[in-house]
C-alpha cells in the first residue's frame, strides 16, 4: 500500500504545526520525493519571527553541511572522468601546500570521508567574503583554529584510514581541488554540471551566478532560547562551499534521489564513490562522501542520511531509502538552532522528528495522526495515561473515578507552565482508558490502535513536559524490557 500525495500532505498538515509549536520552531520546509517524480514541497510556520512573514514553498534555507554532498558530487564526477585522482595528495593541483604535521598524506578521498586528521573546526566567520582559494591559503599558513582565541592546532591526529574527525575546513580544501582542475569557480561548475541537469534552480553558493536571487528567498535564521526566538543578522563564512549553501528542500531531495535512486542521473561510478563506506562515525553509522549510511545495504530499511547546521540559526536533515518498494527521500529544513545544545540531535528536534515520522509513514504505507482536537486535550489525556501507567501498571493500584477526578481538580500549573491550559475531563479519560488496558493486559493494542492520542502526539506531550528526548512516555523503558 502506498500513500497518495494528497494523503501525505493532509497528514503532514495535521502534525507539522503541532511539532513546530511544541519544539519552539519558527518555521519549516519539507520535501518528499520519489524516483522520477517532482518532489512534493510543504511549508509551515514563520520565515521571520519579527515580521511575522510565513514560510512559503518558494523559500530557501541555509543548509550547512548538506552542501558537502554537492562538493562530494563535483569531486567524484571529476574523478570519474579522469580529471582528478581521489588518492593523490590533495594539494597536487593547488598553488599552496596542505600538509598534516602529524603525518600521513591528505588526499581528496580522506578529506571527503573526514579522515584528514583535522579536528572539528566550526565556522570561519568573515566580514568581507573573498574567493575561497585566497582565504584558505592564508588560513592554512596560519595552521591553527580561531575558536575562543585559543590558537589550538588544526590537526589532532595523522591522516590515516581510521580516525574520523569532522572538518568543514578540509571539505573546503577538497572543493578547491575541483576549482583548480576545472579552472572556474566551483559555483559555476556545479550549476552547469549538476544543478541545471537536475532542475535544481533554488541552490547557490557565494560564487554561483544566481546567488543574489536564491539568497533573496532565504528565511531568517533564529537562535532559540526556550520559547524565545532571536533573529540573526545575515553572516558569511570563509568555508562557504562546505557549509554556506542556500538551497530549497526540493533541490536537495532531487540530488539525493539522483545519487541513491536505481536510475539516478549520477549513478555508476559517481554514486559508488559517494556511497561507499570508508570509516565509522561516532554514532556507529558508516561514512561515505557527504553522507552517513545506516542499516544493511541490501535491506529495505537501509538509510542514506545527511545532516546540516548553519551557525547558529538553521538545521536540516535528509533521509533517503534507496531499497524501499518505491525509493524515496524526505528532506526537512528549519530556521532555528536551539541553544540548549550547540549540536541539535535530529531525533530530539523538529527537523529530525518530522523527517523520521514522514519516512516511517511512507515505509508503512499508512499515516498515524491520532490526536484530540486541541493541544490542551491531547496533552491532558497523555498526562492521565502516564499517571495510570505508573499507578496501575507499575504499582498495581486500581483507583476509582472519584479519586482520579480529585487528582485532576487538584492539579495546578507551576513555574513556566502555570498559564498552560489543562483539560480535567481528558485527564480522567486518559487515566481510565490506560487503567482498563492494564487490567485487561492489552497495553500494546491500546497504544497501537485504540488510544485516541497516537504515538507522535504522546511523544510530543512528553517533549512539552520538558524532556529533551523524543520517546514514548509509556510504558517506562525498564518495565517494557522486563515484560519482554
Amino acid at each position: 500500500m502506498s500513500l497518495t500525495p494528497e494523503a501525505l500532505r493532509a497528514a503532514v498538515d495535521r502534525v507539522a504545526p503541532q511539532v513546530l509549536e511544541v519544539t519552539s520552531t519558527p518555521g519549516a520546509l519539507i520535501s518528499v520525493g520519489f524516483a522520477d517524480e517532482t518532489p512534493l514541497t510543504m511549508a509551515y510556520g514563520l520565515a521571520d519571527v519579527e515580521s511575522g512573514a510565513p514560510v512559503t514553498e518558494s523559500h530557501t534555507m541555509r543548509v550547512g553541511s548538506l552542501g558537502k554532498l554537492l562538493v562530494a558530487t563535483a569531486v567524484a564526477r571529476l574523478a570519474d572522468s579522469g580529471a582528478l585522482d581521489l588518492d593523490a595528495p590533495i594539494d597536487a593541483q593547488l598553488p599552496f601546500p596542505v600538509v598534516n604535521p602529524l603525518g600521513g598524506t591528505i588526499t581528496p578521498a580522506k578529506a571527503l570521508s573526514m579522515l584528514s586528521g583535522a579536528a572539528t573546526d566550526g565556522y570561519d566567520w568573515v566580514e568581507r567574503p573573498e574567493p575561497a582559494m585566497r582565504y584558505i591559503e592564508r588560513v592554512v599558513e596560519r595552521g591553527v583554529v580561531h575558536e575562543y582565541g585559543t590558537d589550538a592546532p588544526r590537526f589532532v591526529s595523522p591522516a590515516d584510514a581510521s580516525g574520523w574527525q569532522s572538518s568543514s575546513f578540509m571539505y573546503q580544501v577538497a572543493a578547491l581541488t575541483a576549482e583548480a582542475v576545472t579552472g572556474m569557480p566551483l559555483g559555476e561548475y556545479v550549476k552547469a554540471e549538476i544543478l541545471d541537469p537536475l532542475g535544481m534552480h533554488s541552490t547557490a553558493w557565494l560564487d554561483s551566478p544566481d546567488w543574489d536571487e536564491v539568497r533573496s528567498r532565504c528565511t531568517t535564521g533564529h537562535m532559540v532560547f526556550g520559547d524565545r526566538a532571536v533573529p540573526l543578522p545575515w553572516h558569511e563564512c570563509g568555508t562557504y562551499h562546505a557549509v554556506g549553501a542556500v538551497m530549497s528542500c526540493a533541490d536537495y531531495t532531487r540530488l539525493m534521489l539522483a545519487l541513491t535512486g536505481r536510475e539516478g542521473l549520477f549513478g555508476g561510478g559517481v554514486a559508488k564513490e559517494i556511497l561507499r563506506p570508508r570509516t565509522t562515525a561516532r554514532d556507529g553509522s558508516q561514512v561515505g562522501f557527504g553522507v552517513h549510511l545506516s542499516g544493511d545495504p541490501a535491506a529495505a530499511d537501509h538509510c542514506v542520511r545527511s545532516v546540516g547546521h548553519y551557525a547558529f540559526g538553521w538545521w536540516s536533515v535528509s533521509l533517503a531509502y534507496p531499497n524501499a518498494a518505491r525509493p524515496f527521500c524526505v528532506t526537512v529544513s528549519t530556521n532555528l538552532a536551539d541553544q540548549r545544545d550547540v549540536f541539535n540531535p535530529p531525533d530530539q528536534y523538529s527537523f529530525g522528528i518530522l523527517a523520521q515520522e514522514i519516512a516511517g509513514w511512507i515505509r508503512a504505507g499508512k499515516t498515524d495522526t491520532r490526536a484530540l482536537p486541541s493541544r490542551a486535550e491531547w496533552n491532558a489525556y497523555a498526562m492521565g495515561l502516564v499517571a495510570a501507567d505508573r499507578f496501575a501498571g507499575l504499582l498495581g493500584a486500581e483507583l476509582d473515578k472519584g479519586q482520579i477526578s480529585r487528582m485532576a481538580r487538584g492539579s495546578r500549573g507551576v513555574g513556566g507552565s502555570s498559564a498552560a491550559e489543562f483539560d480535567e475531563a481528558r485527564f480522567v479519560e486518559g487515566y481510565l482508558d490506560m487503567q482498563a488496558a492494564v487490567r485487561e493486559r492489552r497495553i500494546d493494542a491500546y497504544l497501537d490502535t485504540d488510544c485516541p492520542v497516537g504515538g507522535l502526539f504522546r511523544k510530543l506531550a512528553r517533549r512539552g513536559w520538558g524532556s529533551k528526548g523524543f520517546e514514548e512516555p509509556s510504558p517506562v523503558r525498564f518495565w517494557s524490557d522486563r515484560r519482554a
